[in-house]
């Protein structure tokens, strides 16, 4: 158990180094987008992931947020699509979204899954991620939004679902298409 300790507390050290680097490149002029390079992602996964912003009205630093329960909460949006448990649904969405993800879409949109691939059975590999596919670990701090991602396993094959959630961890949007889509939308 000594040893799990000792990685866990090699692991916090190397990110908090990390983060000390990147505010370090940052201070010396580096670009987000030299420093998003070296990381493997997007000037702006890098930002949300180490950036520092300030709300332009009054110069108060913005707040991040962990993504703790965003993976329970991408499975939970699946399931309550699956069950047809819309009013649930509904209340997890951003109220600006509830306009365009009715229950009727959603219902008819879940209706074309289960005709190519049948009823849900679980979910595999669900994890959070930025706009551009950098993987989050669970303790984290971001700013913005996320998305959750996941297989969708079924009777009769797999779709991918994505959950995008703002930054009060509402719903601003869902996406089901199959596994070899192409570029998505989030």
């Amino acid at each position: 158990m000594d040893e799990i300790i000792q990685a866990k507390q090699a692991v916090d050290l190397a990110r908090a180094r990390l983060e000390d680097a990147v505010h370090a490149a940052r201070a010396q002029g580096r670009s987000w987008n030299e420093i998003g390079t070296l990381l493997g992602m997007s000037r702006q996964a890098a930002f949300k992931r180490f950036g520092r912003p300030a709300d332009p009205r009054n110069g108060d630093p913005m707040t991040t947020r962990t993504i703790t329960g965003l993976i329970e909460a991408t499975e939970a949006t699946f399931r309550l699509i699956a069950d047809g448990s819309h009013d649930e649904l509904q209340a997890r969405l951003n109220p600006r979204v509830r306009e365009q993800l009715t229950p009727q879409l959603i219902g008819d949109t879940w209706v074309v899954a289960l005709g190519m691939v049948g009823e849900l059975e679980g979910f595999e590999g669900t994890r959070v991620e930025l706009h551009d596919g950098t993987p989050l670990d669970a303790d984290e701090r971001v700013i913005g939004t996320v998305i959750g991602a996941t297989v969708l396993r079924c009777e009769g094959g797999e779709l991918v679902g994505r959950v995008a959630f703002d930054e009060t961890s509402a719903i601003v949007g869902i996406l089901i298409v199959p596994t070899d889509h192409g570029p998505l939308p989030f």
